[in-house]
Order: structure tokens, then C-alpha cells, then sequence
């Protein structure tokens, strides 16, 4: 009678989310009731998620997971809190890619192609070119060491990106600093003029001038425009960070000019 009236024992399929009541918790496993029928177990590497969930779980907690197993030698369900955070993370970047929105992250490593992160085992990389104006590694030659050595002090830094390309499949995603302040950048341009004063930050320093991002855009003071005289080197005029100000003297599209000598 009591099997007759007991609900039906479905096990749970690989891949699929399951809610359970936390059983016990310590360091190396937690085991989770699942609907009072079966008995789930969360070890080793999949305990850790990006929320550092398991930092947080008493005996009595409610928590998401994903099967790994539907049953092991021991007749447990195996569980994940990693997997189940890693797909929450896929269906939030999938939602911020089909409205287009922006989000913040950490870059946590560098290389002379752009900047990795990485969220819940999914990859990212922003692209060199891809990064916002006060952040693009300008450099006489392009010196790749010297690029490297600026891409590397961008790490552990929080940046404002949106998502160009999604794939699922093999984990990775490819972000744009630039794009995120795409609107920004487009409103602020189209409320220039010829002959407005502006403070920004000297974004790099070349031979021929010193680039200068301000209001998401990024204008160039060319060395003829730095003082009145003969300017030897761009370098005795300022630092990367330093804040300037700056005549605006030619707009032409996106390209701007701009000059340091004219508010002296």
C-alpha cells in the first residue's frame, strides 16, 4: 500500500538541474536530500563555484546542482555546484547578448593579443582592439613587449564590456570594452564642436603626438600642437594618466584633433 502510494522514484538524468535540501556539509563533500527519495553527494572540484556557494551552506539550505551521475557504486547521486553555477552564468550571458547589455569583469591574465578572464569555466578574451580609448596600449612601433607590459596592468581591474560573439559549445566568449560605450561615445561626438575646451587623460604617447581619451572618445594632440616652439619629445609633456586640457581644433568622423599650445 505504501509503495502504491509513494511517488514515483524518478531518477534523475546527467546534465539536468535538481533542487535538494543540504544533509551535511564539510570540506571535502556535501550530501543533499533529493525530494526525500534519493541521496545526492557534491565532492572534490565541483563544490567550488564562482559564488563560493558552498561558503555559505548549513544543514537544512535549499541548493541547485547539476547530475554528473545518475547513481555511483555507492548508489549516491552525483552532484555539482559548479556546473549548475556555470549554467546560470551561460543563460545570464546569453540574455545579455541577445539585448546587448553591458556587465563588469576582471581580467585575470594577459597576453600580447588582448586580455583572458575567465567566469565559472567559461573562457573570455577582450581583444586589443576591442578596448575602450584610455585603455588601448599605444606604443612607438608597436612594441609587443611594451603592449604586453601595459595589457598587464589592466588585469584585476574591473572593465564595463558587452558580449560580440557567443559559443557555447567550446565555452567561450569574445567582449568589446569598446562596444560597451558605443552610445556613450556616438552622443558625446555628436555634441563636439570645433574650438570646445575639454579635460581628459593622456592615453599614450607617441613620436608624432600624445592621445588624450575623454568622454569614451580619444583625440590626438599632434606634436606640432603640443607647445609653441620646437618639441623634441612628446614624453616632456606628460605622463600615461595624467589629466589634461584641450582645444578641440578639427573634427573629421570619429577622428579628432586636438591641441595643448592654443590654451597657452
Amino acid at each position: 500500500q505504501l509503495l502504491d502510494e509513494a511517488p514515483n522514484l524518478e531518477v534523475p538524468e546527467a546534465g539536468t538541474i535538481i533542487t535538494g535540501k543540504v544533509i551535511t556539509v564539510d570540506k571535502k563533500c556535501i550530501m543533499v536530500d533529493i525530494n526525500g527519495i534519493l541521496t545526492g553527494i557534491v565532492a572534490g572540484r565541483e563544490i567550488k563555484d564562482a559564488l563560493e556557494t558552498a561558503k555559505e551552506l548549513k544543514p537544512g539550505a535549499e541548493i541547485s546542482a547539476c547530475v554528473l551521475e545518475s547513481e555511483n557504486e555507492e548508489g549516491l547521486v552525483v552532484l555539482s555546484l559548479r556546473r549548475a553555477s556555470q549554467e546560470k552564468t551561460w543563460t545570464k550571458f546569453q540574455k545579455a547578448y541577445e539585448e546587448n547589455t553591458s556587465f563588469k569583469v576582471k581580467a585575470n591574465e594577459a597576453n600580447k593579443g588582448g586580455l583572458l578572464l575567465e567566469i565559472d569555466g567559461i573562457k573570455g578574451f577582450i581583444p586589443v582592439s576591442q578596448l575602450a580609448p584610455l585603455h588601448y596600449p599605444r606604443v612607438n612601433g608597436a612594441d609587443s613587449a611594451k603592449i604586453l607590459s601595459r595589457l598587464q596592468k589592466l588585469t584585476g581591474i574591473e572593465l564595463t564590456v558587452k558580449i560580440i560573439s557567443i559559443d557555447k559549445e567550446n565555452g567561450k566568449l569574445i567582449l568589446s570594452e569598446k562596444e560597451a560605450f558605443a552610445t556613450e561615445r556616438n552622443s558625446a561626438l555628436g555634441n563636439l564642436n570645433s574650438g570646445d575646451v575639454v579635460e581628459g587623460t593622456i592615453s599614450g604617447i607617441v613620436k608624432f603626438g600624445i592621445f588624450v581619451a575623454f568622454e569614451g572618445l580619444e583625440g590626438l594632440v599632434h606634436i606640432s600642437e603640443i607647445a609653441w616652439g620646437h618639441v623634441k619629445d612628446a614624453h616632456d609633456y606628460g605622463k600615461l594618466g595624467d589629466k589634461v586640457k584641450v582645444k578641440i581644433i578639427g573634427i573629421e568622423g570619429d577622428k579628432i584633433s586636438l591641441s595643448m599650445k592654443r590654451l597657452r
